[in-house]
């Protein structure tokens, strides 16, 4: 993991992944540390050069309103998360769109559910013309799981504390 001033980079995989300094520290701020803390969450808003190796995440959502939150489990239904996915877009004039999703886990090592691997199956049935990327944010780590095709690779880092 390398940290420029914008930018902390994500390596261990052949896939340069590089996200905004702004978009880890908001998923830093919504770990779940505290006992009775509810998983946070939201999706992630990038882009990615042409032979996709390289991913940018700048930009991801936060819980909402109309979002439904648990210990150990979420919904994401506010439209607002797909109502910023469609604006960004427009705004870059399509540079910017839907990278993946994001969400906290109350483990220090987080490791994801069945119900995690499911629903990032069902991400990538309904976006079968990109990689995905997909965040699990950890109360001593962070895990980045890169979703091409069949195949997942994990990038991890630790988060200095």
């Amino acid at each position: 993991m390398s940290v420029t001033n914008d930018e902390v980079w994500f390596t261990g995989s052949p896939i340069e992944l590089r996200v905004s300094k702004h978009v880890y520290a908001c998923w830093l701020q919504h770990r779940q540390m505290k006992p009775n803390d509810t998983e946070q969450f939201g999706v992630l808003i990038g882009s990615r050069n042409e032979d996709e190796s390289s991913i940018w995440i700048n930009k991801c959502t936060t819980p909402q309103r109309g979002d439904i939150s648990h210990r150990t489990r979420f919904t994401m239904k506010d439209l607002f998360h797909q109502k910023t996915i469609t604006k960004e877009f427009k705004e870059s004039n399509g540079e910017l769109g839907y990278i993946g999703t994001w969400h906290t886990h109350p483990q220090d090592v987080p490791t994801p559910s069945i119900i995690d691997l499911n629903d990032w199956d069902q991400c990538a049935l309904r976006n079968p013309d990109r990689q995905l990327v997909f965040v699990i944010i950890g109360n001593k780590q962070v895990n980045i799981y890169i979703k091409n095709k069949e195949q997942i690779e994990m990038v991890m880092k630790e988060i200095d504390t």
